[in-house]
């Protein structure tokens, strides 16, 4: 819900350029009712199934303020570390509606989920379904896991968030499963009732999904028939989202036609692990413009926020829309950058914009997914705010970092 209206950025009912003269700059900003919207809609899409966990991987933005929005909505989490367990129920989270997931649960992490009662493991290797049993057993409990399967389906994403192919270090492989089969069944205090797989992140086709599905049914099937007792799927996430205006997102009518009307046919309980669709259309990232630079017939927009503030585009070759709070009439291209000391510190190369001057305010859109959550402290910069906008109130969700806070940890 961040939009121009009569060529000034509004989130919500807010005009932003009266926001950074209260949060200063940068901050990231995100839109209340826009992540109400998202919930909401994911819920429906689902509706027609009886028994469904939509579980919020909190990877994406782990503000407390955010997973207390998802804990009222009934939305659970799936987590990879302990510390966003921990996060989920300080937020309000039952522990119960918890699926952890991730490749190197450690003993701590593994018995302190236990003793939370968290809803299951997404095991990872055969080893780790062994530690998980042997760690049960010191505690006289039996825990709830399920298998994350590799179907080896190629979800058409980016390379370094494709995750249900051969060769990546995420799941185990249907021949690893089907040759160790009796020693799974073998660990009597963990029960396998499910069998999980997460093919990628960003998809807009819904095709890979329905393909892995597929795969994944003729497995439960056969599984069952080596004695296991499957009663869940779990879907996993990666739903889509437009950081390119004229792009689309996911289709959701043909992931509704095909795996939502297979999964009726499965008759299993189902979990599904949406992150950046939920969240991150919602939130922009807003900087203002130091200096405008002209080299060699270059432009360049020269910003006070930075990729230790949002390292997708460094990292992914990201794209992100960027709009200047108040649109002007003539248009330029920009080089959009940083001050950190990087060559890879950039939002966008030659981007069509209105002409933006030196004091102004721009917004990168759809910032609201991996963008706070993965801000660091590089080049000594301090973790910036976060703000949020609710219809025409605005509050502060975590405020800016001090230098103090920065290296009170650091010790002479």
């Amino acid at each position: 819900m961040i939009g121009y209206k009569n060529n000034i950025l509004m989130c919500e009912d807010i005009d932003i350029r009266e926001l950074t003269k209260v949060y200063g700059s940068p901050f990231y900003l995100y839109s209340k009712n826009d992540i109400l919207q998202k919930i909401r809609f994911l819920k429906d899409i689902f509706s027609s199934l009886d028994d469904v966990l939509i579980a919020y991987a909190v990877k994406a933005e782990n503000n407390l303020s955010i997973l207390k929005m998802m804990v009222e909505e009934g939305i659970g989490a799936d987590v990879v570390s302990i510390g966003e367990s921990l996060k989920y129920i300080k937020a309000g989270g039952d522990a119960r509606n918890i699926v952890f997931s991730g490749v190197a649960k450690t003993e701590e992490e593994i018995k302190k989920s236990i003793e939370l009662n968290i809803k299951r493991f997404n095991i990872e290797s055969i080893p780790e379904a062994v530690r998980i049993n042997n760690i049960a057993k010191e505690l006289k409990k039996r825990v709830k896991c399920s298998i994350r399967v590799n179907p080896n389906v190629d979800a058409h994403t980016h390379e370094k968030i494709t995750t249900g192919v051969n060769g990546n270090k995420f799941g185990v492989c249907i021949k690893t499963i089907i040759e160790n089969s009796n020693l799974l069944k073998s660990l009597d205090n963990i029960e396998i009732e499910s069998l999980s797989m997460h093919i990628g992140s960003q998809m807009t086709d819904a095709e890979p999904f329905y393909r892995a599905i597929l795969v994944m049914r003729d497995l439960i099937n056969e599984v069952n028939s080596m004695g296991f007792n499957i009663t869940d799927i779990d879907i996993g996430g990666g739903y889509g989202v437009r950081y390119n205006k004229d792009h689309s997102g996911f289709d959701f009518d043909k992931f509704k036609n095909e795996s939502i009307n297979l999964l009726k046919e499965m008759n299993l309980k189902v979990t599904t692990e949406p992150g950046r669709y939920f969240v991150a259309e919602s939130g922009a990232l807003i900087m203002r413009v130091e200096y405008v630079k002209e080299e060699l017939g270059r432009k360049y927009v020269i910003l006070d926020g930075g990729m230790n503030d949002y390292v997708r585009v460094a990292m992914y070759d990201a794209y992100n829309e960027i709009y200047p709070l108040v649109k002007r009439e003539s248009v330029s291209n920009y080089d959009f950058v940083g001050p950190i000391c990087e060559s890879s510190d950039f939002f966008a190369y030659d981007r069509e914009c209105s002409v933006v001057e030196e004091g102004d305010y721009v917004a990168l859109l759809d910032a609201g997914a991996y963008g706070f959550s993965m801000s660091s402290n590089y080049n000594s910069r301090p973790l910036i705010a976060q703000v949020m906008a609710d219809k025409d109130k605005h509050y502060i969700i975590r405020k800016r970092q001090t230098f103090n806070e920065m290296i009170e940890s650091e010790i002479i």
